[in-house]
């Protein structure tokens, strides 16, 4: 059996209670219909297409998605250092960011914690309705589990990411993947971001034009 976190629940049309839970070990989603409500955060264990709590029956997967069907790639600039494609396929962690950080002489390997842990998560909560703000809280708390099960300072941590995170942002773009997902800039309301990140693709565009010929 693998356990997952309850992130999110929601109502569908025909009033069925749909909950999205998430393991940050091994980082995959199961969408589970379930026969009642629990708390977020509540732990559900899966096996196969049935999902149990407290070793009780409590409903059926209907979706499961792995970091492990997806492609991780770290060839594109990325404003906000992370980011992924509009059909959610392609993580993205930007090539300049550092691929490894020293936390307190501990190693700790910048795409398991930020693509595959933060963004993934992040992608599927939006894709599941939420907002990008929430998303990206919900994500950040799942990164935090990951690096806690690392025995590293989340403190630490942050500080020592804080520090690319800005120095990325400042960077001016090069090429900005055309299937980036907006979403984070829009309802940021950064303008100046979607500007930038807008004449980067143009550029990719005209690039690959005067590629073909």
């Amino acid at each position: 059996m693998m356990k997952y976190r309850i992130l999110s629940e929601k109502k569908s049309e025909n009033g069925h209670i749909i909950a999205l839970a998430v393991n940050y070990i091994s980082p995959s989603m199961v969408k589970i219909s379930l026969n009642r409500r629990l708390k977020i955060n509540s732990i559900v264990h899966v096996d196969s297409d049935i999902a149990y709590f407290r070793k009780g029956y409590i409903g059926k997967v209907m979706e499961t998605r792995s970091v492990d069907d997806l492609a991780i790639s770290v060839d594109y600039t990325i404003k906000y250092t992370g980011g992924y494609s509009v059909d959610g396929k392609r993580i993205f962690l930007d090539k300049s960011f550092p691929k490894f950080i020293i936390v307190k002489n501990k190693i700790v390997d910048t795409v398991e914690s930020i693509a595959k842990h933060h963004e993934v998560t992040e992608k599927w909560l939006v894709d599941f309705g939420h907002s990008y703000a929430y998303s990206h809280r919900l994500a950040t708390s799942i990164e935090k589990d990951f690096i806690r099960l690392l025995r590293v300072n989340w403190q630490d941590y942050d500080k020592e990411v804080a520090k690319y995170l800005h120095k990325n942002y400042n960077r001016k773009l090069e090429n900005t993947p055309l299937d980036l997902d907006l979403l984070p800039y829009i309802e940021s309301k950064d303008s100046e971001a979607l500007k930038e990140i807008k004449e980067s693709m143009n550029t990719a565009i005209l690039d690959m034009v005067q590629y073909d010929r």
